[in-house]
């Protein structure tokens, strides 16, 4: 299939709405960073728009893989730290949709609503422990929704989701 890349966009709050560029927090990247801003209303609403690691092809399903390894140094722990007590969101784009997470209702009905980009991490606790601990958002399944037209067999993309990964 088609190669697909993904772009990263800033880190946004709507905490601090302050919004960081997505390599602030020390996460993998490409050999080169490349600013892919496209038009101006990008650039007037202060996106940030780079190249990534992250390719998929189009049509095919893909396996798990490691794009990195990173030692975290004391410095990008607390900036990882920061960025989680501020409720930062991960923002990424592929063929100029937004990256989205499915929202889990509170009042138990089925309609479907969903969260653009994804939490940097968050705090929680290993089972049987009361001691609070920080978790990176960094183990990322994406699921790539398309649509297939059938009298040219031609494929477009009309979604674009961050899974959500339990265990």
């Amino acid at each position: 299939g088609d190669p697909l890349y993904v772009k990263v966009n800033k880190l946004s709050s709507t905490k601090t709405q302050l919004p960081y560029d997505y390599y602030f927090l020390n996460y993998c990247k490409p050999r080169k960073i490349v600013n892919n801003a496209e038009n101006l209303g990008e650039v007037l609403r202060g996106d940030r728009i780079e190249n990534s690691v992250y390719t998929f092809e189009m049509r095919e399903d893909q396996p798990c893989k490691v794009v990195c390894r990173i030692k975290l140094d004391a410095e990008s722990t607390k900036n990882f730290k920061e960025k989680i007590d501020d409720e930062y969101r991960v923002n990424m784009i592929l063929d100029n949709l937004p990256v989205a997470v499915l929202r889990q209702r509170r009042d138990g009905s089925q309609s479907t609503t969903y969260e653009h980009g994804f939490r940097v991490g968050f705090k929680g606790n290993y089972a049987g422990s009361k001691e609070e601990k920080y978790f990176i958002n960094n183990h990322l399944s994406f699921r790539v929704m398309f649509h297939r037209d059938t009298e040219t067999d031609a494929a477009r993309i009309v979604g674009f989701e961050k899974l959500i990964i339990i265990g």
